[in-house]
């Protein structure tokens, strides 16, 4: 591994100001479940590595007028037995966070690092953009929030600025009766990355049911699946999951990779989008 010079800063200032560092490749480091095995291998080769989890707020998980604040800095081991997390209103991204690794590698991931490897395969993103949560960015120059949408710019990009800090998300509240499950398909049971993930929520409004949709490891970026969401506002009927199925499959884009060829995760999205349809169904009932 290349040396490279460690810093654990105390407040935000200071950590801005070594993010910022000219001419020097600085990474944030929390649970360092990729940073360590990634500059390992070479493939990340840091000048300078910044200690972030110590600063204010990044454990924190708290309800707020706005919602559900989750900080970057909390392990994904935690948010699967939080009450507040595992609760009514935001379980599916418990159940995203239980589908992650292994529990060795859960008590070490945070969420911050999830999102921010920028994977296309992430367990968190799938349900965080189906709950439409913001990215909660904190940079010298002050707070601004990112629809989670925009947050993922492609594989290992994201909308993430030089000095700029992701400080956690912000989850807005559920409508009232929302049902929403998530599945993936792995090689293994536990410890392997996701060959499909799908994310599925739905809630009552005006005698029926409104759909949301995301998708990991079949495109660049985690996405939404739009029109598959369309297909089951219409109903959810035997017609309209086969439907919603089919242009889930349409939206995806997978590459061959060690973990499964393209035609092989475009063949699943429609198994996996109907599971994860058919447990939102029977949350529902």
């Amino acid at each position: 591994m290349r040396p490279f010079d460690y810093y654990k800063p105390d407040t935000f200032e200071e950590a801005f100001r070594l993010l910022s560092l000219p001419d020097k490749v600085v990474m944030p480091l929390a649970g360092a479940t990729d940073l360590i095995p990634m500059t390992r291998d070479e493939h990340w080769q840091p000048d300078v590595v910044v200690d972030v989890k110590g600063l204010p707020g990044l454990r924190d998980i708290k309800e707020t007028a706005e919602g559900l604040f989750v900080g970057a800095a909390v392990p994904m081991a935690e948010l699967v037995h939080h009450p507040l997390v595992n609760g009514p209103r935001w379980n599916l991204l418990a159940q995203a966070a239980a589908a992650m690794g292994n529990e060795q590698v859960r008590s070490r991931a945070t969420l911050g690092g999830n999102l921010c490897t920028a994977s296309p395969a992430a367990d968190s993103a799938p349900a965080l953009l189906t709950l439409e949560a913001f990215a909660v960015i904190r940079g010298a120059a002050g707070e601004r929030r990112v629809p989670m949408a925009e947050f993922f710019l492609g594989p290992r990009k994201t909308a993430l600025q030089k000095g700029e800090l992701l400080v956690g998300v912000l989850i807005p509240v559920p409508p009232k009766g929302t049902a929403a499950t998530y599945v993936k398909l792995s090689r293994r049971k536990a410890g392997d990355l996701a060959i499909v993930g799908v994310a599925v929520l739905a809630y009552p409004q005006n005698g029926g049911y409104r759909w949301r949709m995301a998708l990991g490891a079949v495109a660049p970026t985690p996405i939404r699946a739009p029109e598959a969401e369309a297909a089951l506002n219409a109903g959810h009927d035997e017609a309209a999951i086969e439907h919603a199925t089919q242009c889930a499959f349409d939206t995806c884009c997978p590459i061959d990779d060690i973990r499964a060829s393209a035609e092989y995760r475009k063949a699943m999205v429609r198994r996996i989008a109907r599971r994860a349809i058919e447990g939102v169904l029977e949350k529902l009932s």
